[in-house]
């Protein structure tokens, strides 16, 4: 057997080994990619028997991996993501990896809350982390304002971290738009990446600092 048809069995191995050992997925496609493209290429130049059964099957995997890598690509480079989900990335979620965003924005919930709602209340479990996409709303201590929020900002950070009831009460005082995610959703999610808990106890850190500097602030007035 010459060289060329040793160096066509090896190289496809050597290459998904390679995929395999590297974390980042998009890398994993792109040598799966090339990996399978490289064993085509050895059931082509070298005759065998039923050589078409191990075309077609390869052709197969190369395209799924092919297609999933180009989707892997468009996300990372927010080619399929809303307007909001481009506003978000830049401002709210600007530290988090492309790919952990978007799979964050996928299990999201889009709320809408009118002036006065509650959304969460002293002493209460919280279900649900929210941000606020649109809006102002007033935070309560001991029926007292202390502080607001508004674009940009969480509400419900600190039961979610800490899993205890809510140390304060939050109402709309505004007409407000909001994303919330299910603490079960946001528990499993962190649990398969990581690198979302480190990201999201950052931005925990950046809002708190926030809201502690608007305390001597006014607050906004509800009516």
């Amino acid at each position: 057997m010459g060289i060329v048809p040793v160096l066509l069995i090896l190289l496809p191995y050597c290459v998904q080994a390679f995929a395999f050992a590297v974390k980042p997925a998009l890398w994993l496609r792109i040598g799966l990619v090339t990996g399978f493209a490289l064993q085509l290429l050895y059931w082509i130049y070298i005759p065998h028997e039923l050589q078409y059964v191990h075309i077609i099957g390869t052709s197969v995997l190369l395209l799924i991996n092919l297609f999933q890598s180009l989707t892997l690509y468009r996300t990372r480079h927010g080619e399929t993501w809303s307007e909001e989900e481009r506003y978000l990335q830049s401002t709210a979620f600007r530290s988090l990896p492309n790919v952990i965003f978007k799979q964050l924005m996928d299990i999201a919930e889009w709320k809408t809350a009118n002036k006065g709602d509650v959304l969460i209340a002293e002493h209460k479990d919280v279900e649900r982390l929210m941000l606020v996409y649109d809006g102002t709303a007033t935070v309560h201590l001991d029926g007292k304002p202390i502080t607001y929020v508004r674009d940009n900002s969480f509400i419900g950070e600190m039961s979610f971290l800490t899993g205890n009831p809510a140390s304060a009460t939050v109402k709309a005082a505004t007409t407000m738009r909001l994303i919330t995610w299910r603490k079960t959703d946001l528990y499993d999610l962190m649990a398969k990446e990581p690198d979302l808990k480190t990201g999201l106890q950052t931005l925990f850190s950046y809002d708190l600092a926030g809201k502690l500097s608007k305390q001597n602030v006014r607050q906004p007035k509800e009516e």
